[in-house]
């Protein structure tokens, strides 16, 4: 397990400039209010992803691929996770929140081509994040930030790089949980580590819940490293062979509810609904 203190940045009268490479939803929305709280970094553009899976097919051709793949529970999951949480807090969203404090946004299916470079370019970040991005992010855009690129993984690399780490860990039994803050390489995942930190659950927890908060812990290690990353702290490299997953049978998914796993509960969409009624 790596763990270093929290450093501060150089000269915190300029803030850290960072642009943010992530799919929205419930998991970006929240690596991006914590972005926006910290006052030794700003947010200067936003790539979000447009697509669903492959980069040369629509939004239905991916949604149908998906289902054909993984089924409708797991379809309804994803939309629980993305379309249906911006609706229940439509404020939160990375778009609103972008929106609000005047930030660029890009919207993409595929970060590499050349609007995504040239507006990668405009944007003149000192530092790429990407959290819940479902793109391969190619060298020629990786070396464009002068500080690197980092990514937040909510699994312990190398262990369960690839898609939806929570919904496999928890498929397997496997424990603890954790997430990873990591430099990103054109293999995906594969990066040298920054930071890790694990992360207790319950049993009962839903892999929505679990992989939110896996996300919030990544930004507070993101922001716990800034300085070491400004610094140009190589990581460490993953040691071991690791496991991959893509995305999930249909057959795998409802085995996980057999088990008496859940994707989602009812509790996570009150949550959700509290938050936007509440909103000061």
């Amino acid at each position: 397990m790596i763990s270093r203190e929290p450093g501060r940045l150089q000269n915190p009268a300029e803030p850290l400039r960072i642009l943010l490479c992530t799919s929205g939803g419930l998991h970006g929305a929240r690596v991006m209010a914590r972005l926006l709280a910290d006052p030794r970094v700003q947010v200067v553009g936003v790539v979000f992803s447009s697509r669903v899976l492959g980069k040369r097919d629509g939004w239905l051709r991916g949604v149908w691929d998906l289902y054909r793949r993984s089924g409708l529970r797991y379809l309804l999951y994803l939309w629980t996770a993305s379309g249906l949480a911006e609706r229940l807090a439509p404020l939160d969203s990375v778009e609103a929140r972008a929106r609000a404090a005047s930030i660029p946004l890009h919207l993409s299916r595929d970060i590499n081509d050349p609007g995504g470079r040239a507006f990668v370019e405009r944007c003149k970040p000192q530092l790429l994040v990407s959290a819940f991005f479902n793109q391969r992010i190619a060298p020629g855009v990786l070396q464009l930030p002068s500080a690197g690129s980092v990514n937040i993984h909510p699994s312990l690399l190398p262990d369960l790089r690839g898609v939806d780490p929570v919904f496999f860990a928890r498929l397997r039994g496997m424990a603890p949980l954790g997430v990873t803050l990591h430099r990103v390489v054109e293999d995906l995942d594969a990066g040298p580590v920054l930071a890790q930190a694990r992360v207790d659950v319950a049993a009962s927890d839903s892999v929505l819940a679990i992989t939110a908060r896996l996300f919030e812990r990544g930004a507070d290690l993101l922001l716990d490293r800034l300085d070491a990353i400004l610094a140009g702290d190589p990581g460490v490299a993953q040691q071991g062979a690791g496991s991959y997953d893509s995305w999930p049978s249909s057959a795998q998914v409802a085995r996980f509810h057999r088990a008496g796993g859940a994707l989602v509960r009812a509790t996570d969409l009150r949550c959700l609904f509290r938050r936007r009624s509440t909103r000061p």
